[in-house]
């Protein structure tokens, strides 16, 4: 009896371990055909892109028969990568100074926000090729502006820039004496000098074309300063595979003479409201 009951015992352990290992080999397949890299990638069929949308016209919102749509010449340049990478996108609207540590929590795949490559930031993304490089201006009240005709002359006053911004690094290097006020959003700045909460703004030049288009009371003034970045790129987790980034470089060169244009069309769209 015990000898038959020691049999059963053993056939059933053997079923068991039998059944582990088949599954164990199971798992072991599957992982082994897993795509990885762009085959990877367009398997899965969908990319999530981070971007504040409140910088036109770069991207922004439209509103159009009631239907909200983020547009821009990021937009335009998102649709070509999306395209060229073969998925479709899903486009997370947030702070700028949150989208980095989205993307090192995994909630956004990408970002495409006029992101300059800092020395800093490339310590948390891996960034493309620079797709656009441009300069920067400072905005004064129209009724200020033979009050402030060169830099020294906004020595101690009151300037806003997007916080974690390529305006802010210019401001802090190149205007250590005056009070910087650090925003969300481009709109919010045109706001604040309209309403003289502070003295002046530094943008780049498309936004400041468009601010100025939104609210006539403020003004390019003819302080300039160069981009002291490399330019905006799209910045990707840490460890993106090669063919990604070299699909995403590809399309970067081949829209990088069409990317002026769609600056101008996107100003052209822009409606700002005070």
């Amino acid at each position: 009896m015990k000898r038959k009951l020691l049999k059963t015992i053993s056939a059933v352990l053997l079923v068991s371990m039998m059944s582990f290992v088949l599954a164990g080999c199971g798992s072991s397949t599957k992982s082994s055909t897993s795509a990885s890299g762009l085959e990877g990638l367009k398997e899965k069929g969908k990319i999530v892109v981070g971007t504040m949308a409140a910088t036109p016209p770069y991207e922004y919102h439209s509103i159009k028969d009631g239907e909200d749509k983020i547009v821009g010449s990021d937009i335009k340049l998102l649709e070509e990568v999306a395209k060229d990478l073969g998925v479709e996108y899903e486009i997370k609207d947030m702070d700028f100074d949150g989208l980095l540590v989205a993307l090192q929590s995994g909630k956004i795949d990408m970002i495409i926000s006029a992101m300059s490559p800092t020395e800093e930031r490339e310590k948390n993304a891996d960034f493309t090729d620079v797709y656009y490089k441009g300069r920067n201006v400072m905005m004064v009240r129209k009724a200020d502006l033979n009050k402030y005709k060169t830099a020294d002359s906004l020595a101690g006053k009151k300037i806003a820039a997007i916080k974690t911004s390529v305006q802010q690094s210019i401001l802090e290097s190149e205007l250590p004496n005056a009070e910087l006020k650090l925003l969300g959003k481009s709109t919010e700045l045109s706001l604040d000098l309209a309403n003289k909460k502070v003295d002046a703004v530094l943008v780049d030049i498309p936004t400041a074309t468009l601010l100025a288009k939104g609210n006539p009371s403020i003004v390019a003034s003819e302080i300039y300063y160069e981009d002291p970045s490399a330019g905006a790129a799209i910045a990707m987790p840490n460890g993106t595979d090669k063919e990604i980034m070299d699909t995403i470089n590809s399309t970067i060169e081949r829209i990088k003479p069409d990317y002026e244009q769609w600056l101008k069309d996107a100003m052209d769209g822009v409606e700002l409201e005070d």
